[in-house]
C-alpha cells in the first residue's frame, strides 16, 4: 500500500522520556511547512508573507464564537450531512473553487467548544499552511470544507467529530464525540496534475489519442507544478514523458493532430525553460528544432527568447543576437528582452577587446627577440614569451562565462598549435579544427558531468 502521507522524516524540537510517555503520553505537531519528498526536491515559499504577531494575538487567534455551537449552526447554511458554513469574506468566484489534485495555500485555526484560544492554527507557526487535496493529507472535514471554497475567500465551518478525530477524540487534548469551529481564509490554489497518470494507462490503450491526451495533459500539470517548486529535473522529465506519450499515440483525425500540436508547442517551450535553467543549452536548442517543425519556422517570442540564452551559453552569438532580436520583433516593448541583447553585445565587445589586446601582445613578443644567458636563440625567447601571453589567456577564458572561443588558424604555425593544444589540455580545454571551416579553431571547456 502506498503511503499516505510520503513525507519526510521530522526532528522532536525537545527530548522526551520514557517516563514521561508512560505516566503523561505526549503530543505532537507535524511541521507541514517542512514537507517534502523526492518529488518535491528544492521547495521553496516565493510568496511567504510576513506575520505581525501583536496583530496575531490580539485578533487572528481569539474564537469568533464562544457560545454553544447549536446557536452558530442557526446563523450558518448547511452544505452537508456534517458542516455548517458562514462566508466572512467572498472570493474571487472567477477563479473556481478548489478542485482536486491541486495545491491549496490557506490560513486557519480551530477552536472546540466554548473556547476562546485555538486547539490549532496556521498563525502559531508563522506561516501559511499548504496540502495537496485528494491526497488526504489533512482531516476529511478540514478538506471538505475547504473544497467549497473560492480564493481569498475567508468562512467559518463547524464541522463534525466524524469528519474530525470521530468518536474516541484524543484524551486529554481532544474529547471524544468533539466538533470544531474552523476560521478559513484560501490564499490561492495551483493545479499539480498526477505524476503518475501515464503509468495507469493499459498497455493496449498507449496508442489511443483519446486516453493519452488528458494524461498528457496531468503530466504537463505536474510538471508546471515542479517547476513552480524550482525542482527542475523532475519538471524536465515530466514533460519529457508526456512528449514521448503524445508522439507514440495515432491521431484519428486533424482535430487530434491540432490538439496534439497545440501541447506539444508549450511542452516543448517549457522544456527549453527547464534545460536552460539546468544549464543544458544543447539539449534547450534540440527542443528548438522541435518547436520549429511544429510551428513551421513561426516559433513563439518565449521560445525564441530561450534559444538565444542557450546560444549565447554555447558561445554562438551572432545567432543568439539573431534570436533575441526576433523575439524582440514579436514584442518590441519587452524590456527583458532589449536588456538581454545590450548585456550580451556588452560582454561580447568586452571579451573580444581583451582577445585582442592578449593576441597582440602574444605576436609582437615573437618580434621583440632580447638576449638572455638562459636562451640559445631569439626564437627561444619569442616562444617563451608565446606561452606565457596564452597562458594568461586561457586564465581570462577559465574565469569567464563563455564555454567557447572562435580563433582563426591562419594566425599561427604548426609548432605554435601544437603548444596551444598541450595548454588547451593541461586547463582541462580542448582545442579544436571546425568540421566546416579549416581555417577556423574552437576552444572549449570540457564540462565535469
Amino acid at each position: 500500500m502506498e503511503d499516505r502521507y510520503n513525507s519526510s522524516a521530522q526532528l522532536l524540537k525537545e527530548p522526551l522520556s520514557f517516563a514521561d510517555l508512560i505516566e503523561n503520553g505526549a503530543h505532537f505537531e507535524v511541521d507541514t511547512a517542512n514537507y517534502n519528498n523526492d518529488c518535491y526536491e528544492d521547495f521553496n515559499v516565493d510568496d511567504a508573507e510576513d506575520v505581525d504577531e501583536e496583530e496575531i494575538e490580539n485578533e487572528a487567534l481569539v474564537s469568533p464564537w464562544t457560545r454553544s455551537f447549536d446557536e452558530l449552526r442557526q446563523l450558518m447554511k448547511p452544505i452537508g450531512e456534517h458542516i455548517y458554513k458562514r462566508i466572512t469574506r467572498a472570493g474571487v468566484k472567477e477563479q473556481g473553487l478548489v478542485p482536486d489534485k491541486a495545491r491549496v495555500a490557506l490560513r486557519y485555526s480551530g477552536y472546540w467548544e466554548g473556547q476562546t484560544a485555538p486547539f490549532d492554527s496556521s498563525m502559531l507557526r508563522g506561516t501559511k499552511f499548504e496540502f495537496e487535496t485528494g491526497r488526504q493529507m489533512v482531516l476529511e472535514g478540514l478538506e471538505a470544507a475547504v473544497r467549497t471554497m473560492y480564493p481569498y475567500e475567508q468562512s467559518e465551518f463547524i464541522i463534525s467529530y466524524k469528519l474530525l478525530f470521530l468518536e474516541m477524540g484524543c484524551p486529554p487534548r481532544i474529547k471524544p464525540r468533539a466538533d470544531g469551529l474552523f476560521k478559513i481564509e484560501v490564499i490561492g490554489f495551483t493545479l499539480i496534475g498526477d505524476e503518475h497518470s501515464l503509468e495507469r494507462i493499459a498497455p493496449e490503450d498507449r496508442i489511443k489519442f483519446a486516453v493519452v491526451f488528458p494524461k498528457a495533459q496531468d503530466m504537463h500539470l505536474h510538471g508546471k507544478d515542479c517547476v513552480k517548486r524550482g525542482a527542475y529535473r523532475n519538471a524536465v522529465a515530466a514533460f519529457e514523458r508526456a512528449i514521448a506519450s503524445l508522439n507514440y499515440c495515432r491521431l484519428a483525425d486533424e482535430k487530434d493532430e491540432l490538439k496534439q500540436q497545440e501541447l506539444l508547442i508549450t511542452l516543448y517551450t517549457n522544456l527549453m525553460v527547464c534545460n536552460n535553467k539546468l544549464n543544458k543549452p544543447a539539449r534547450a536548442c534540440i527542443a528548438m528544432k522541435a518547436l520549429r517543425l511544429l510551428t513551421r519556422n513561426q516559433p513563439s517570442c518565449k521560445a525564441l527568447f530561450q534559444e538565444g540564452r542557450a546560444l549565447a551559453a554555447l558561445g554562438e552569438y551572432e545567432r543568439a543576437r539573431q534570436a533575441f532580436v526576433q523575439a524582440q520583433a514579436k514584442q518590441p516593448n519587452n524590456k527583458e528582452i532589449s536588456e538581454e541583447i545590450i548585456n550580451m553585445e556588452q560582454r561580447v565587445s568586452k571579451y573580444k577587446k581583451s582577445m585582442r589586446e592578449i593576441w597582440s601582445r602574444a605576436l609582437a613578443g615573437k618580434q621583440q627577440p632580447e638576449k638572455l644567458a638562459d636562451l640559445k636563440t631569439d626564437e627561444d625567447l619569442a616562444n617563451q614569451q608565446f606561452r606565457r601571453d596564452f597562458e594568461s589567456q586561457l586564465t581570462e577564458f577559465d574565469k569567464s562565462t563563455l564555454l567557447t572561443i572562435n580563433m582563426n588558424r591562419k594566425l599561427y604555425t604548426d609548432k605554435e598549435l601544437n603548444v596551444l593544444r598541450l595548454l588547451a589540455s593541461k586547463h582541462n580545454m580542448k582545442l579544436s579544427l571546425s568540421p566546416l571551416d579549416v581555417d577556423q579553431l574552437t576552444l572549449s571547456k570540457l564540462q565535469i558531468k
